[in-house]
């Protein structure tokens, strides 16, 4: 027979798995547990073991039911997780993960089973509610949305990288203009700034290669022209040692021509020194210009290829800064190169006060030709645009892509008049050009506003002149130009 203290305690730890089943038996098995334990009599032990019984038989646990209930609601809320089209991945992988996992036996596992359920449950909520919050608010930005699109093809244009890097650029580009979801704007945004960084490192390491290698040729041009100065110095002790030389045997001579009796003696002892005279300026002469030559050579040579290098560095630098200043898209000057251009026209202008015509174009309907026929549509039309424009121009005017879907013009030493029949030609020519898209035949026109720079006039109020003198324009129809000068001057 067990002990009375063992036998309390398997009761204790059996009692324990029953807890929570009913608030009245949890009350009941402490006063039980209590009372077994202070007893001492078999009798009343024995009374307390059938009272306990019957608590129990009393007492009715359902626990398969309800378990079985909870598998069928699992199931059940598993097969609808599934029918959810829109899901991440990360939770579409959560719902088929739990439809992998052994089916629960012990109360624990299935607890934790409906457990898990739940948490999907959750996500998917929050994830359901974002998606329609992000729908809601994609919809309602839509025109901010297509803005910054533009605003970064327009950034990507601007930019001045090598060509390999161009390339990565322009594939960015296209994918933006036909983006429609606005979450991946930051990635790319990411992937431009990284372009760039990448861009910089290496035109910072041509830049650092070719000074370290200027630096080497200086350094070797310097120590080559120390070299020479070192040999020039050795030449003038060598002439000071053959003078030195002249001058003892013209004192020997002296003394023999004192000393001497017979004249063809001293007759050969004149032809001798004479004759070691100029055999000694022969050599001299001999190696000093065989020196100077070699010197001289290897200077000329040494000062050639830095001239080369200096070139080739220039011409990189030369073509980075054409670079800079052209519009990656249509090939013709950018923002950049309009607004230096721009400065010089009109420091010129108020100088010698010349007549300054000052034009903006702007593409008629371009966003419909987006919308309707693509961006790659669009950017072929403002190339063909770009280019007409640029051919029909005079040599001393200037076109610069503004910006989007404008352009700016300069027409120096032009009047009104002049001004007007010149940009009505550019209108016409436009509008002359057989585009199409699609096996469709569509026309394409231009609106232009112009204006004169008057004495008054800074950069920005002519500018500014020509912006209205467009809007006119296009209020007014479209396909024409306005001359501020003329049309509006009045109103």
């Amino acid at each position: 027979m067990p002990s009375p203290l063992a036998t309390l305690k398997l009761l204790k730890q059996l009692l324990k798995r029953t807890s929570r089943q009913s608030k009245k038996f949890d009350r009941y098995q402490q006063s039980f547990l209590s009372k077994l334990q202070h007893s001492s009599s078999g009798a009343v032990i024995e009374d307390l073991y059938d009272d306990c019984v019957e608590q129990l038989n009393e007492l009715h646990f359902p626990i398969e039911d309800t378990l079985s209930e909870g598998r069928l609601i699992v199931s059940q809320s598993q097969l609808q997780l599934k029918k959810l089209s829109n899901l991440s991945e990360a939770s579409t992988k959560r719902v088929n993960d739990s439809t992998q996992i052994s089916p629960p036996y012990t109360i624990l596992e299935h607890h934790t089973e409906l457990t898990n359920i739940i948490k999907i449950y959750q996500r998917v909520v929050i994830e359901l509610n974002k998606n329609k919050n992000i729908q809601s608010s994609a919809h309602d930005d839509a025109p901010l949305i297509a803005n910054i699109c533009d605003e970064l093809q327009q950034v990507i244009l601007d930019l001045d990288v090598g060509r390999s890097y161009s390339k990565k650029l322009e594939e960015i580009r296209v994918k933006i203009s036909n983006e429609e979801d606005p979450l991946l704007l930051p990635q790319y945004c990411l992937q431009i700034i990284s372009i760039i960084i990448d861009s910089n490192r290496e035109e910072r390491r041509s830049s650092r290669h070719f000074l370290y290698t200027l630096n080497d040729s200086l350094t070797q041009f310097y120590l080559d022209f120390a070299k020479n100065i070192k040999q020039a110095e050795n030449s003038f002790k060598d002439q000071e040692e053959c003078v030195k030389s002249i001058q003892k045997q013209s004192t020997a001579l002296k003394k023999v021509t004192v000393e001497s009796k017979d004249l063809l003696t001293l007759q050969k002892h004149i032809y001798d020194y004479v004759y070691n005279v100029e055999q000694m300026i022969l050599a001299r002469e001999s190696t000093k210009e065989q020196q100077v030559r070699h010197q001289f050579q290897g200077m000329v040579r040494q000062i050639k290829e830095l001239q080369n290098e200096t070139k080739n560095y220039q011409k990189t630098l030369k073509h980075q800064s054409q670079q800079l200043h052209v519009d990656f898209l249509t090939k013709i000057p950018n923002r950049a190169a309009w607004s230096e251009r721009l400065q010089i026209e009109y420091t010129r202008y108020k100088r010698y006060e010349h007549p300054l015509t000052i034009a903006v174009i702007d593409i008629d309907k371009f966003k419909v030709i987006n919308d309707t026929f693509g961006h790659l549509a669009g950017d072929k039309v403002l190339n063909v645009i770009a280019q007409t424009l640029q051919k029909l121009v005079r040599n001393t005017d200037f076109i610069a892509r503004f910006g989007g879907e404008e352009f700016a013009l300069l027409l120096p030493e032009i009047t009104n008049q002049q001004s007007q029949i010149a940009l009505e030609k550019l209108r016409c020519a436009i509008k002359n050009i057989p585009f199409k898209f699609k096996k469709q035949s569509i026309s394409i026109t231009i609106s232009i506003g112009c204006t004169s720079f008057q004495k008054e006039d800074d950069i920005e109020s002519a500018f500014e002149r020509a912006d209205q003198a467009l809007y006119h324009a296009k209020s007014n129809g479209r396909n024409r130009v306005v001359n501020f000068d003329n049309s509006l001057v009045t109103s």
